[in-house]
């Protein structure tokens, strides 16, 4: 629940805020265009749904400026309402993490007596935590979260149930693991033999993951051999991706489901590796890189742009290269009748 006033506030102090008309009402629910109702706040950004919620007579509506004389009700407007919905959603409509029905700490949870656990972080029923780990402050660990020895989880993190983090590894602020993750198990370094047996090479280094990351259900962020695995701050990981040993992801990166990134790959700030991207292992993909199609990167990026297939080649060229691939029957056709013209001519 909140009022008028207090949104538009937010989004003025996030420079999202161009006008704000109309009472200051109070806003109990945030509503998807289809399904506005009276006391609701509405983002609306598309012509095609502004008579349906005028019709619904919504509390409040968040427009841009070409549509603000549309509506009646109070409002909004934003320079981007997208990121204003965004904004506005997360700061007043969010589920509450922190409203638990298990209270502020679980009797079943198991907490070494070493260990730093902030008073106002929430520990969830059959959390473990281990020596000399450090939990922050508004700290949650939702049940059965594992944070193995000497690893950190900092300040208002999630940790969601199921997940595990391994020992020395640090999760950073704000960050959010949802359930099923796995941070730090050993890293897949083995060597075989003249017999082709494999043998296994220990994975002794560390996960760090920095300020304001979300990693997806189920993920999996294997510790380095030596050093470190690195996801730097602002990345954003779908569900089901893998993070090999020796990873290292730039900030601001999007990983998109199913997308397996192979040991000591480098990823630049901001590249977007769309849905079931692949590389290979020490790879190196550029800044302002995209990854599209089931991109399987095979060799380095260097420049940045939009690069498709495997090995990866520039959208532009695949786009063509799939035109004439559609054609390949027709083209053999009419190669095969011209063969056949000059054989006959030949004779």
């Amino acid at each position: 629940m909140a009022k008028l006033s207090e949104i538009g506030r937010l989004l003025a102090r996030r420079g999202l805020l161009l006008d704000q008309v109309g009472d200051d009402t109070e806003l109990t629910a945030m509503s998807p265009a289809e399904r506005a109702a009276a006391g609701t706040l509405v983002c609306v950004d598309d012509a095609e749904f502004c008579q349906s919620v005028c019709d619904a007579n919504p509390g409040a509506v968040i427009t841009s400026e070409s549509l603000k004389s549309r509506f009646r009700s109070s409002l909004i407007v934003s320079s981007n309402v997208k990121l204003a919905h965004a904004v506005v959603r997360a700061e007043f409509f969010d589920y509450n993490v922190r409203e638990s029905e298990w209270g502020k700490r679980h009797p079943s949870a198991v907490i070494h007596e070493s260990a730093q656990v902030a008073p106002s972080a929430m520990i969830g029923p059959g959390v473990v935590v281990g020596r000399a780990a450090v939990v922050g402050d508004n700290a949650v660990l939702m049940a059965n979260a594992v944070v193995e020895h000497d690893a950190i989880i900092g300040d208002d993190t999630v940790v969601h149930a199921g997940v595990f983090v391994g020992h020395e590894c640090s999760v950073g602020r704000r960050v959010i693991l949802k359930p099923g993750c796995v941070i730090g198990a050993e890293g897949f370094g083995f060597i075989q033999d003249e017999n082709k047996k494999s043998h296994r090479i220990p994975q002794l280094g560390t996960v760090v993951i920095e300020d304001d990351v979300v990693v997806g259900a189920n993920c999996t962020i294997d510790r380095a051999t030596y050093l470190e695995t690195r996801i730097s701050s602002g990345c954003k990981i779908d569900a089901l991706c893998h993070m090999g040993h020796n990873v290292f992801l730039g900030q601001d990166c999007i990983i998109v489901a199913q997308t397996g990134i192979a040991g000591s790959t480098r990823f630049g700030n901001r590249v977007i590796a769309t849905g079931q991207t692949g590389t290979l292992d020490h790879k190196m993909v550029a800044d302002d890189v995209i990854l599209v199609h089931r991109c399987g990167v095979t060799e380095d990026i260097r420049e940045p742009g939009v690069y498709a297939t495997t090995p990866p080649q520039p959208f532009v060229d695949y786009r063509r290269n799939i035109a004439t691939f559609r054609k390949l029957y027709e083209l053999r056709k009419r190669l095969q009748k011209l063969e056949k013209i000059v054989t006959t001519r030949g004779k």
